[in-house]
């Protein structure tokens, strides 16, 4: 998988300006460097008017990390809104089965169905879940 890297201001001292205009060095600036010249590396220390020396802040510093997700394995809130949603769709594909009358008495039985049958496997997701992870935590360590 490919991530790509992207600093918040993307144009830096060391790129090109985009307008011809803004390529002009303004009088008493360096002068570019020549095409036998190598241009000084961005995390070389540079010497102040003083002889002081002041450090370069290097580009690593500035870049933007980005996480990546390996496993695709789905958290605990999927499962707990699984557990309840799929009950609950049964439910409507049995109310015909029962020739309810009322439309009351169907989502009475659908929401009977989403605790009855949603509650106790959300809770079963819930505790699988944390047995998981709480065997992962103690060999980390």
């Amino acid at each position: 998988m490919n991530t790509v890297s992207t600093t918040e201001h993307p144009e830096s001292p060391a790129e090109e300006p985009r307008d011809p205009a803004e390529g002009r060095t303004p009088p008493g600036a360096e002068a570019p460097a020549s095409p036998g010249e190598s241009p000084a590396a961005p995390d070389e220390v540079a010497a102040g008017p003083a002889g002081e020396e002041e450090s370069v802040p290097s580009p690593e510093s500035s870049r933007t990390a980005i996480y990546v997700r390996r496993g695709r394995t789905p958290a605990l809130g999927f499962w707990v809104l699984l557990s309840f949603v799929v009950p609950a769709i049964v439910a409507l594909l049995v109310v015909p089965l029962f020739q309810f009358g009322d439309l009351r008495v169907v989502v009475n039985f659908v929401l009977l169905a989403m605790v009855v049958v949603g509650l106790p496997l959300a809770a079963i997701a819930s505790f699988i879940d944390a047995r998981r992870h709480r065997g992962e935590g103690r060999r980390r360590r």
